[in-house]
């Protein structure tokens, strides 16, 4: 009954039209599909302005007709898991099919001025959780002073100011601090402004400090629950007692939960996790999960994860690490010299059985984790969704074609309706629904990226649409072009 209303709503939110009306675009010949209702045939589709109106098999007439015959025509692809928000990274995620790129793990401090920064300069729709991590050191009364000086940087010069970066710097300081009880109290106040903002929910990045109480994170959730938010969240450590934590404190509050990049996080034992999360699915709770294609993670060689003892944690040595800068592996020296300089790791520490499983697993959803745009980033930046599409479902045959697309579009729709209702618009082929679409040839898409060589745009996704604009046409970026939109959430003021 739910799945038959949600697609209501896009049919009653425009008028529908004859066959015989002209279009802004048709595109003819396509096969399209459409998970939600499980639509999975040559149609043309007619898009004006920035909404699908029209799935057909009847001609259409149109300003211009584009013939894309022999290809898929789907939702465009929606990440939830991306920290390269700005264009230079979001062009090698247009070419990865992504239509919609949001920042819901780490989440963003200062989400107003974030998002007039992104409005009308963006490839993609953006949209982000509000930082639990950031708002922690800024209820810390010892930081009051410096949170004053970065506030006037961000009023005076924005937040592309090269002294902002000095300036957050005793952030990390915070990590290993824990917030006294009057700051706890606080706490409420500092998240409601960032829901207030717009935030997609409340991004608890716990892994990353250390400092923070049990008791800080349960408070954390219980405002989720109060406000009608989700949480995602980083779990505190990479094994089945931390993703308990989580899962313990969402039944105990009532929140809503995701579990990011789940493989990273429960590395072997990732059967039980799934199992885990099924059984809490069973017992009524709203709890989702992620994970991304690839064997290697990557974070910041200064964060909190390579304390002393990381080798035990995570059950690696130095070898197992890559520089991104150069693509060494290292070694003790190496490691040492990097750590107090600071930069970028690519971690591998997974085996590709661990994948398999999190991919079979029906409730789980497909995010890239993408980081910051760097010439020799990981390439999950660049080719998460088409090494799904490529590897996953045309080679090896792990996921149907029609359950991947699921997992890249209408799950993440469907995780981000309650607190964002545009998004009942958005990952479905269906009259009324957002133009944010992904044409793609199922029998040569693939990945390119490779660790240690620079990063490569994606093959075989020769056409991608943001509401009605095309931002990749002939497999090559469109200029000038950023139809991106912001997500809000809906207890914006």
């Amino acid at each position: 009954m739910f799945k038959h209303i949600l697609v209501s709503l896009c049919l009653l939110s425009t008028t529908r039209v004859v066959a015989q009306e002209r279009y802004d675009l048709v595109l003819e010949g396509g096969r399209v599909m459409d998970p939600e209702t499980g639509l999975d045939a040559v149609r043309n589709v007619g898009i004006r302005g920035d909404r699908i109106v029209e799935i057909s098999s009847e001609t259409l007439s149109a300003v211009e007709v584009l013939n894309v015959a022999g290809l898929v025509v789907a939702p465009g692809f929606i990440d939830l898991h991306a920290h390269g928000q700005t264009n230079a990274a979001n062009e090698y995620q247009a070419h990865d099919g992504v239509t919609t790129a949001l920042e819901l793990e780490s989440g963003v401090v200062f989400l107003k001025e974030w998002i007039d920064s992104r409005r009308g300069n963006a490839i993609l729709n953006f949209g982000a959780t509000v930082s639990h991590g950031g708002t922690r050191f800024m209820d810390m009364k010892k930081y009051a002073a410096t949170v004053a000086h970065i506030r006037s940087i961000i009023a005076e010069h924005g937040l592309d100011s090269p002294e902002l970066d000095e300036a957050m710097r005793p952030a990390f300081a915070s990590r290993y601090e824990s917030l006294e009880p009057d700051e706890l109290d606080g706490m409420a106040e500092t998240l409601s402004s960032g829901i207030r903002e717009g935030a997609l929910g409340v991004g608890v990045t716990v892994g990353y400090y250390p400092g923070a109480t049990r008791q800080e994170i349960f408070r954390a959730y219980a405002f989720a629950a109060k406000i009608g938010v989700p949480v995602y969240t980083h779990v505190r450590d990479p094994d089945i007692p931390a993703i308990q934590e989580a899962i313990a404190n969402a039944a105990a509050t009532g929140a809503s939960l995701h579990i990011v990049h789940l493989n990273s996080m429960a590395l072997g034992k990732v059967d039980v996790a799934l199992e885990m999360i099924a059984a809490a699915q069973k017992q009524g709770l709203d709890i989702t999960t992620e994970l991304y294609p690839y064997t290697a993670g990557s974070t910041g060689i200064e964060s909190t994860l390579f304390d002393e003892g990381w080798q035990e944690v995570w059950d690696m040595d130095y070898g197992d690490l890559q520089w991104e800068a150069t693509g060494e592996r290292l070694t003790k020296e190496t490691f040492e010299k990097y750590r107090a300089e600071g930069g970028t790791l690519i971690i591998h520490m997974m085996k590709d059985d661990w994948i398999d499983a999190g991919m079979r697993a029906p409730f789980t959803l497909i995010a890239s984790d993408g980081m910051p745009y760097a010439p020799l980033a990981h390439p999950r930046s660049a080719g998460t969704f088409s090494r799904v599409l490529g590897r996953y479902v045309r080679e090896r045959k792990v996921l149907s074609l029609m359950d991947a697309l699921r997992k890249m579009t209408l799950m993440p729709a469907e995780r981000l309706d309650p607190v964002a209702p545009g998004m009942r618009l958005k990952g479905r082929v269906q009259i009324g629904c957002d133009a944010d679409l992904t044409i793609f040839d199922p029998a040569t898409v693939i990945d390119t990226a490779d660790f240690g060589k620079e990063l490569s745009f994606a093959n075989g996704i020769p056409y991608v649409i943001v509401n009605g604009t095309f931002v990749v046409r002939d497999g090559k970026t469109v200029k000038d072009a950023f139809p991106g939109r912001p997500v809000l959430g809906k207890y914006r003021n």
